[in-house]
């Protein structure tokens, strides 16, 4: 559960501060384009300046133009401490007037008056150059001068460190300060799911009581009571099945019993006549007792698929109540009892084939163990426009009004009613109706005495099952 809790802390940090990480990148980014932007600004306006300085010193002896500046003057306008200056002054044709010859000119069409800067290689170094095409006024055109400085880029990546570093630091405490406040609170925010964790894990493995919900966040409560809800089914479930091993044992304990009793009388006696008799004993009392552990095995069969999202599909109850009806056959002639089946042509419902046909297996077993020698049981499936009804009636000894509620109730048995029965088999019919979303209903025939017990199912078209269901009845 903590490691869960700080994966969750690390999804959450992530899209918070992925984007905030993001912004903080673009915006250091574009400080920097913008501060070096501006520094090249700030420095090409000088370089700008300084070839106007030295068009002011240009000078026309003869109609030939020559630069009037001192060697003092030049030393000065060269001198930078971190830059290197250089400069040229062309004439007509790109004659040089003075400077270095070297610096390449731009291969521009000249605008007279109208300075340019671009960027350059000079000597192996990368400079910047500023360009003024000059022409003193009341002098022809031809006798534009073109004027150039140029300076290496030292002075400007010094200015843009230096504000870049200034504005970069707390850049950068907006980013890690959030950043922290954010796991501080996210882990404060987390701190009632590791309560919870801790809570859970100290409990005892029996104790299904729901968690209380009220002291965690409300986006996790919809998962406690979901949990909650969990744990009072599951406490249910736990509750049926010890009180299912309770009757289980109280139910066993009597045939064992009867069982030791018998094999120990049947070991004293040393007539065959007497160990005969005592080992038919013995064997209705094996029957018995295998009969109440089939029953309860089918109990629990069916409770686990009672509990689960059935797979219906579309099922044929005329053609399985009839073949189920046709392997009772046997039992019923050693009893002579008339077994019949009555059915419709077709009848189709969803269903389970194997829990339906253990339904109609018990029916059928309860109508033939309790009827007398020459009864009769008659099986029965109608159709009406919207269900299927199955009906198994017999002219047994029947179930009193009184009584038709509590025969459903696991191991109950009718008061003073003979026979060797193990009480589960209408417990096992009603479980498998529910599972199928009908219900079992007892009643008596109208003119005699006996039973009758329906079930009806809704009916089911074909066409609402898709073609591999319609594969499955068929097969």
């Amino acid at each position: 559960m903590m490691s869960e809790v700080f994966s969750l802390r690390r999804k959450l940090l992530t899209w918070l501060l992925l984007p905030m990480f993001i912004l903080w990148s673009l915006s250091t980014a574009a400080m920097c384009f913008l501060t070096l932007r501006f520094a090249h600004q700030a420095y090409d306006y000088a370089l700008v300046d300084s070839t106007y300085d030295l068009a002011g010193q240009i000078l026309y002896d003869g109609g030939k133009p020559s630069l009037n500046l001192s060697d003092a003057a030049l030393r000065m306008f060269l001198s930078d401490q971190l830059d290197s200056i250089y400069y040229n002054v062309l004439g007509r044709d790109g004659v040089l007037i003075a400077g270095n010859a070297d610096l390449s000119t731009p291969d521009v069409a000249r605008s007279t008056g109208v300075p340019s800067v671009r960027n350059d290689t000079f000597k192996g170094r990368k400079v910047r150059i500023a360009t003024l095409f000059f022409l003193t006024p009341g002098l022809p055109v031809d006798q534009t001068v073109t004027i150039q400085v140029a300076e290496t880029l030292n002075k400007r990546h010094q200015l843009a460190g230096q504000v870049i570093a200034t504005v970069l630091l707390p850049q950068f405490l907006l980013f890690v300060l959030p950043a922290l406040l954010l796991w501080i609170g996210i882990g404060r925010g987390l701190a009632p799911l590791s309560k919870l964790q801790k809570e859970i894990a100290a409990r005892s493995y029996r104790d299904l009581s729901p968690v209380e919900e009220s002291s965690v966040p409300q986006e996790v409560r919809p998962i406690i009571h979901e949990i909650n809800e969990l744990m009072r089914r599951l406490g249910k479930t736990l509750e049926a099945q010890q009180k299912f091993i309770a009757d289980a044992a109280h139910q066993l304990r009597t045939p064992l019993s009867g069982l030791k009793t018998q094999t120990e009388l049947a070991l004293r006696h040393n007539d065959p006549e007497s160990l005969r008799h005592s080992l038919q004993h013995l064997n209705r009392s094996t029957n018995r007792t295998v009969h109440l552990v089939n029953q309860m095995l089918a109990l629990a069969q069916v409770e686990f698929w009672a509990n689960k999202a059935l797979d219906l599909k579309p099922l044929d109850l005329r053609e399985l109540a009839e073949a189920i009806t046709m392997e009772w056959v046997p039992t019923a002639l050693r009893k002579n009892i008339d077994l019949g089946y009555e059915g419709a042509h077709e009848a189709i419902i969803a269903g389970d084939r194997v829990l339906i046909k253990m339904s109609i297996d018990n029916l059928l077993d309860n109508s033939i163990r309790y009827s007398s020698m020459g009864g009769y049981v008659t099986v029965r499936v109608e159709t009406t426009d919207q269900s299927v009804i199955l009906t198994i009636e017999d002219n047994g000894p029947g179930i009193p009004a009184e009584e038709r509620k509590a025969v459903f109730q696991r191991f109950h048995r009718i008061p003073n009613r003979s026979g060797d029965g193990s009480g589960l088999g209408l417990s096992i019919v009603q479980e498998v109706a529910i599972a199928h979303g009908s219900a079992v209903v007892l009643d008596e025939p109208s003119r005699h005495q006996g039973l009758v017990v329906r079930i009806t199912f809704p009916q089911t078209k074909l066409s609402l099952f898709n073609p591999s269901s319609l594969n499955d009845l068929i097969g």
